[in-house]
């Protein structure tokens, strides 16, 4: 939430995105790249 993405938790170690349908290439690269820094931190 903090980088502006919000995910659901599904079952272990599973993570649920659900873009909308009219999601844009530049929305799909902000959630790529916020998901890299999560993971790298």
């Amino acid at each position: 939430m903090e980088r502006g993405v919000l995910a659901k938790d599904t079952h272990g170690s599973t993570v649920r995105f659900a873009p909308p349908l009219v999601a844009t290439e530049a929305d799909i690269d902000f959630l790529v790249n916020a998901l890299r820094e999560v993971l790298a931190s």
